[in-house]
């Protein structure tokens, strides 16, 4: 059992590695052998109902992609979803998420803006930068505001979104 993840369960046996990582009613695991991936498979299988989905390609919103290059992780479909959400689907894309002269205070003479919907873009955005660390700064810089949102606040969200 990890010490920081309790949920997370490694094994060496000899020169071979398994990693297993539960979440709720869901495992996902892999290994440096097919003889050590099966073996738990078969295992798990003879003490609990489960069913066995194939090789990892989507998990919490992570889309997986394995290739004899490495394994990558993207957010394309969870990307596509937060934009048709909050309705910006057909927003013109920007190469940056915040301008360098933008600057973000209090401004309590802004506009009040629906909190719900701000704290629902910063949540959103904030489980995007697991796999957009360009983003990082702007999202924790507008989370600051999620107390009394402005309207020039929404405005800066709705660039990263962009």
């Amino acid at each position: 059992m990890g010490e920081a993840d309790k949920t997370l369960f490694t094994l060496r046996h000899h020169n071979e590695l398994l990693i297993v990582q539960i979440y709720v009613d869901d495992i996902i695991f892999g290994g440096s052998s097919n003889a050590l991936c099966a073996k738990f498979s078969k295992d798990m299988s003879d003490e609990f109902e489960m069913s066995m989905m194939g090789e990892l390609s989507f998990f919490l919103g992570l889309q997986i992609k394995q290739t004899k290059q490495g394994t990558f992780v993207y957010q394309g479909k969870y990307t596509k979803d937060m934009l048709k959400k909050f309705g910006m689907s057909d927003s013109k894309p920007l190469h940056t998420p915040m301008s360098t002269t933008t600057i973000l205070d209090v401004d309590e003479n802004g506009e009040v803006v629906d909190q719900r919907e701000y704290r629902s873009m910063i949540g959103s955005l904030l489980y995007l930068t697991a796999t957009r660390p360009d983003i990082q700064f702007a999202v924790c810089l507008c989370a600051r505001f999620q107390a009394s949102p402005r309207d020039s606040h929404k405005q800066a969200v709705k660039r990263i979104l962009r």
